[in-house]
């Protein structure tokens, strides 16, 4: 009793130590890149309008629907993880803190789930070791705060895949349908979180089913059954069958554009993220860090178990664990997340190897314990250091606050029908994406331009749809100076005499 105790206490601790180290800088004013950009914009603009997610929700400039980074409907991403951001918004504010709360609080909520797996599958301490960590993880830090590609879809979807995942391994051990319906919940809001990589929890379903005739697992350890397959994908259609069908409806050009970008992956380089297909290994290595030597150690270890010892456990953190990688070695197109969704399954297999390595055992020789301390030692030291690396993350605190300034003076002088014309240079990652800062910190519309006249067609075009276009950049302009930032050496420019516009101005956007 007093040892399950300590081992729950023991993970209540990491939970929330993790938990509050995530939240150390969470709100750190830069957003890094792009891709978070239009997280947080679209799941702004979700504040007015739930059912449509927009990036530029104004568009004054004519666009088209496959430019992504300027687009008005904007399918690129699934649309749950944005609504999870536009609900912290709502309760918290339009802040970045409240953009990247909801990803705090699942990736947390993850480590549970792997600790709860490992419980089913393995033993707690093994469970314990996995979720520790996971907890830690340096990588998913990354992704909480922003650092990285994909940010809160990633979270997302490892949620959501770990909580199907569960549903199945539950459903394994009881053959309970409620643990199917669980199951389908689980992958129906992976998919509304990043789509197709969401049907590894069918992978691992599959596998449990076909696992005893397969003679990887012992027929009465397993109560999968195919009905139960047919049951999961039945709930996942209706969970994420609603919303998908909504779209291809009401936003059908939208709709084929980014599920063509999505199957792109396979055949293009899309974003410069082509690779060889080593490419998907090397990223293994920075998703486990400094745990990916041990982590490889074990996943080969436990290999004649899985044939051996018919251990469906085992054959299922397998089919989990190297599952997410097939689709990947073959697509063109190379992600540093890829394989995140597998991580917490090589993590427990890496947790079930540390406890047979460095567990006491009985009748050794002598000499036996010597090693095995050095090996505890190593290992524990490996874990400080991917805390160590989670601690430094997120002091970072990248407080930068471009654009901040042109924002504050535009939300407070600037007419409601403003169109803040901004100049960017796609070579300088920290500026591609300023239109997107400003439209996050303002309640007007920006357009970019990339040359330095780039404006000039711009304006008529913005006035013809009712808009007062104002110029932002760093250029000296033979124009009205509006406002000028010491902090980041803009100017805001005005293209007419500057005045504040009729609110009732037109207001219409066009395609």
């Amino acid at each position: 009793m007093l040892k399950d105790r300590t081992e729950t206490l023991i993970l209540l601790c990491v939970l929330f130590t993790s938990f509050l180290l995530k939240l150390n800088h969470l709100g750190h004013r830069s957003f890094q890149g792009i891709d978070e950009c239009c997280h947080a914009l679209v799941s702004k603009n979700l504040l007015k309008h739930p059912l449509k997610p927009t990036l530029i929700d104004v568009p004054y400039i004519p666009y088209f629907e496959d430019t992504w980074g300027r687009n008005h409907v904007w399918l690129h991403k699934p649309i749950l993880p944005m609504w999870q951001s536009a609900v912290s918004m709502a309760l918290v504010g339009i802040t970045p803190f409240a953009v990247r709360l909801p990803s705090a609080i699942l990736s947390t909520l993850a480590v549970w789930l792997t600790y709860l797996i490992g419980v089913e599958l393995l033993t707690k301490r093994s469970a314990l070791i996995a979720a520790t960590a996971q907890a830690f993880s340096w990588f998913i830090m990354r992704l909480v705060h922003g650092y990285l590609f994909s940010d809160m879809m990633d979270i997302s979807l490892l949620f959501y895949c770990e909580l199907g995942i569960y549903g199945v391994i539950r459903t394994v051990k009881t053959g309970e349908w409620r643990y199917v319906l669980l199951a389908g919940v689980g992958q129906g809001l992976a998919f509304l979180s990043k789509t197709y990589p969401a049907f590894i929890v069918t992978g691992v379903a599959l596998t449990a089913w076909l696992a005893p005739v397969l003679s990887l697992a012992k027929k009465e350890d397993c109560h999968y059954r195919w009905q139960h397959v047919l049951g999961l994908l039945g709930v996942t259609v209706l969970v994420a069958g609603p919303w998908t069908l909504y779209t291809a409806i009401e936003y059908p050009i939208e709709f084929e554009i980014s599920n063509r970008v999505t199957f792109s992956h396979f055949t293009e380089n899309l974003q410069g993220w082509g690779a060889p297909w080593y490419q998907v290994f090397i990223y293994n290595m920075h998703l486990f860090s400094s745990l990916t030597l041990p982590t490889l150690i074990a996943t080969f270890y436990f290999l004649p178990r899985l044939f051996r010892q018919k251990d469906v456990g085992i054959c299922l953190l397998y089919a989990w664990g190297l599952g997410v990688f097939p689709p990947f070695l073959i697509a063109i197109s190379k992600i540093p997340t890829a394989t995140l969704m597998g991580a917490p399954a090589l993590l427990l297999l890496l947790g079930r190897f540390v406890e047979d390595t460095t567990r006491k055992k009985k009748e050794v020789p002598r000499w036996k314990p010597i090693y095995r301390y050095i090996w505890t030692f190593f290992i524990a030291f490996l874990f400080l250091i991917q805390a160590i690396n989670a601690w430094w993350l997120t002091e970072t605190n990248a407080n930068d606050r471009t654009y901040s300034d042109i924002a504050s003076y535009a939300e407070n002088h600037l007419p409601p029908n403003a169109v803040l014309l901004t100049e960017i240079i796609y070579t300088d990652a920290q500026n591609d994406d300023n239109h997107l800062r400003i439209m996050f910190l303002t309640s007007h519309t920006a357009h970019p331009y990339t040359t330095a006249n780039g404006w000039e067609k711009l304006v008529s075009q913005a006035q013809r749809h009712g808009g007062i276009p104002y110029i932002v950049t760093f250029r000296e302009l033979d124009l009205p100076v509006v406002f000028k930032s010491e902090m980041d050496k803009t100017t805001i420019y005005a293209t007419v005499p500057h005045r504040i516009s009729n609110p009732d101005e037109n207001h219409n956007s066009l395609r």
